[in-house]
């Protein structure tokens, strides 16, 4: 059985219902990944694992079977007594554009890689065949455990490990670019497949053009490119070939919130069904087009797009 692990921040979402009535769900882009993939994977050989830190609170314990009920395996998620999960609030426009608004200072995965936690996912991160992470999973850790991170991704690959990267660059959570941009340098030496969003590269690196982009990835090492353009249609690079695959278009955009996510779950899960790249953006495109219809990060269960042959054609 092939084993994925994604690695990250999972928080309490509130969102807006009305002005003053707010509903919870709980989100984070690994663990929106995450989600997505399990629900695309039920009764496949490939097993979803989340790896990050919780509280012993009451909402840690929702998160824990939520996620159970999810299909995610949890089992490599410790929880600590004395911390909580962040939060964050959403706030969206006319336009379904949103704006984040974060309580996450004291958040427990921020522990994620201390002393004994790192030597806990000596004995796993290697076992995996897909590792995947963001930015956000580099820019929540302090330097010394974010070496920790960086010496276990690198005995994994080691072990044949495929490394699966977005930037989601958020600059609020680092204390400046340049940390940021050395970082996704320091990072991006080891990954596989990158699949990142073309406004995060060019406020980190200030490419001009997506292509630019796809050269500067291609330059630090990784294989399989995928440059998301959020409307627009994405640019798929491997093996030196680069297309251009339209997104879908929507009648009406309600929440643009995980809409990424979604892409890469949906790209991941058409790949290991052994569809093309491209195909696979098709896919990625079809599943993000339905998540920007409901609002908050997780869609119902209900209105995921799972025909890959109906998507990828």
């Amino acid at each position: 059985m092939h084993q994925f692990a994604a690695i990250g921040e999972a928080m309490v979402e509130l969102y807006h219902q009305q002005e003053k009535t707010l509903r919870m769900s709980f989100a984070g882009d690994s663990l929106n990944t995450a989600v997505y993939l399990a629900r695309l994977f039920p009764f496949t050989q490939t097993k979803i694992n989340y790896i990050t830190l919780l509280g012993t609170d009451p909402y840690s314990d929702m998160m824990l079977a939520e996620w159970q009920r999810e299909g995610i395996h949890t089992e490599f998620i410790e929880q600590l007594p004395s911390k909580l999960p962040g939060l964050y609030l959403i706030r969206t426009d006319e336009k379904g554009e949103r704006t984040f608004y974060f309580y996450r200072s004291q958040s427990a995965a921020r522990e994620l890689f201390h002393p004994a936690h790192a030597t806990k996912m000596e004995a796993v991160l290697p076992r995996m065949n897909y590792l995947y992470l963001s930015n956000i999973t580099l820019a929540i850790l302090e330097p010394e455990k974010y070496q920790r991170l960086l010496v276990l991704l690198k005995k994994a690959k080691t072990n044949g490990a495929t490394l699966i990267f977005d930037t989601n660059y958020r600059p609020s959570l680092w204390p400046s670019i340049e940390t940021a941009r050395q970082l996704t340098e320091e990072i991006m030496q080891w990954v596989d497949t990158a699949l990142v969003t073309f406004d995060d590269e060019q406020k980190l690196f200030g490419d001009s053009t997506p292509e630019q982009c796809v050269k500067r990835l291609h330059q630090f090492g990784a294989k399989e490119v995928v440059v998301k353009c959020g409307a627009e249609p994405c640019v798929v690079s491997v093996a030196g070939e680069q297309h251009w695959i339209p997104a879908r278009r929507v009648e009406k955009v309600v929440d643009t919130t995980s809409a990424g996510d979604a892409f890469n779950a949906g790209y991941l899960a058409a790949r290991w069904q052994n569809h093309s790249p491209m195909a696979a953006a098709r896919y990625g495109h079809a599943l993000a087009s339905c998540v920007i219809q409901y609002p908050g990060a997780i869609i119902p269960a209900d209105k995921m797009p799972v025909l890959f042959e109906e998507h990828v054609k």
